[in-house]
């Protein structure tokens, strides 16, 4: 079986794209390239559209990018506050998460995708990470991640790992039936999941060394492997 699983990455609305009249649907590359690199065929998923192609995915790869309105978990927006070009953004990214909850679909959740699987759970956020020994802005910084975990699994170690930082939000209350899995030297949780869903979801950002860091690209293949593993499940009920 040569069958690549179709790897689906809910994409951002934004208002201008180079090159367009009107707003575009965009994903990073970077994400992209390491989804295909590991064995997947990535497919971009407009928010725009009602959510019906992840019916048809095999694994879920929900990138990082705007902030979530804080509204969503009862807080008025700071000064801080860079919310999404398309009203809809929250709402299409979260159905993204009910459907990898709901169909047992393998999901890595990326920065902006971890945060919003808490709030989904009923958890907050700090609008703002207040300043600390470790820099979250556009950079790479050390985090701890637990043994026995899916994140040390899919990682292939617990311990210290290095990772590609760039956040000003954070997890603050933690939703419920979520586990944290990493933290960083300051506290700051870097990483979340539930044993009773096949999602691994980190605070940082590993299409931005997939390409050199094995740590990053371990992430990729992950969700591929299990995406693998599900296509396979599911071509076998339908001989």
């Amino acid at each position: 079986m040569n069958e690549r699983p179709l790897i689906g990455v809910p994409a951002m609305s934004s208002a201008q794209v180079k090159g367009l009249r009107y707003s575009g649907s965009v994903v990073a590359d970077a994400v992209l390239r390491a989804i295909a690199v590991s064995g997947g065929e990535p497919v971009v998923i407009p928010p725009s559209l009602d959510g019906g192609l992840l019916a048809h995915v095999d694994g879920i790869v929900l990138p990082g990018g705007s902030d979530i309105d804080p509204r969503r978990y009862g807080q008025i927006p700071d000064e801080t506050y860079a919310g999404t070009d398309f009203e809809g953004q929250d709402n299409a990214d979260a159905r993204a998460i009910t459907a990898a909850e709901e169909q047992g679909i393998p999901t890595l959740l990326i920065c902006r995708g971890l945060q919003l699987w808490n709030v989904e759970r009923g958890g907050s956020l700090y609008q703002h990470w207040p300043e600390s020994e470790v820099e979250h802005v556009g950079t790479v910084h050390s985090v701890e991640v637990a043994a026995n975990s899916r994140l040390s699994e899919a990682l292939g170690l617990s311990g210290t790992a290095y990772t590609s930082s760039y956040h000003h939000q954070a997890i603050d209350r933690l939703g419920e039936g979520l586990q944290v899995t990493a933290r960083a030297a300051d506290g700051c949780i870097e990483a979340v999941e539930d044993p009773n869903h096949a999602i691994v979801a980190v605070q940082w950002h590993p299409e931005d060394r997939a390409e050199t860091e094995a740590v990053d690209s371990a992430l990729f293949a992950w969700v591929v492997a299990q995406a693998t593993e599900r296509m396979r499940g599911r071509l076998g009920a339908v001989v």
